[in-house]
């Protein structure tokens, strides 16, 4: 928001030339700070040795299917689980248009 504040004069009444030019540079100055946003996982604060634990709630008829899959590769259940979300998470970030 601009020029908020509270005035003892009444704002100037603006072309609708000057009008469309305003809108037009709050546009591009709006997708300006949008490219620079700095990203959480960007700001070089994580560590790369560490791993959280975030739990999961799923349906018992995927927690079947993990079981399964981990049977037949021989992976853990764990790896499966982290390889499919993280792939997700970089997916859906790349459809938004966000740097991953």
């Amino acid at each position: 928001m601009h020029n908020n504040k509270i005035t003892s004069r009444p704002p100037v009444n603006k072309t609708a030339h000057d009008f469309i030019l305003d809108a037009e540079k709050r546009v591009v100055d709006e997708n300006k700070s949008y490219k620079k946003e700095i990203y959480p996982w960007s700001e070089g604060k994580l560590r790369s040795d560490v791993q959280k634990v975030f739990t999961v709630k799923l349906l018992e008829e995927y927690t079947s299917k993990i079981k399964y899959i981990s049977e037949i590769t021989n992976k853990s259940q764990q790896k499966i689980v982290r390889e499919i979300i993280i792939s997700g998470i970089d997916e859906l970030l790349q459809s938004m248009k966000i740097d991953i």
